[in-house]
């Protein structure tokens, strides 16, 4: 019985520390300090693609980012929070992330079309005229 309960106690204490975790791995943390200068945001960015194993083209993807860093953190502030975080979309625009996701673009507010040669191949079966 005892050990029963110490086997318990073990599994619960691994649950509730991958748990903590897992935020902490799939978003990246930063303060305002990190948005101070141009040349804070580039060691930022820099940070950010290590945490996330992104390799890309900085220079055209560097503006993209800065604004993204900028507008979450102003969001967080608002709730009054002193940090951010930033998830692997750091440096992708929100017409980028549902082209990623779904191979979508946007036509206009109501209106979509699917570029199928975009869409991740396994939703191919699952989007109409594909």
């Amino acid at each position: 019985m005892a050990a029963r309960s110490a086997a318990l106690c073990v599994v619960a204490l691994v649950v509730a520390a991958m748990a903590l975790l897992a935020p902490t791995q799939a978003s990246f943390i930063y303060t305002e300090e990190d948005l101070a200068s141009d040349d804070s945001m580039w060691a930022l960015d820099d940070r950010w693609a290590a945490h996330h194993e992104v390799a890309c083209d900085k220079t055209t993807r560097f503006p993209i980012f800065k604004k993204n860093a900028r507008e979450l953190f102003d969001k967080q502030r608002n709730k009054g929070k002193s940090f951010a975080a930033l998830n692997i979309f750091g440096d992708t625009t929100y017409d980028e992330v549902i082209t990623f996701w779904t191979g979508e673009r946007e036509i206009d507010e109501q209106n979509y079309f699917v570029d199928c040669d975009r869409v991740r191949p396994e939703l191919v079966p699952l989007i109409e005229g594909c």
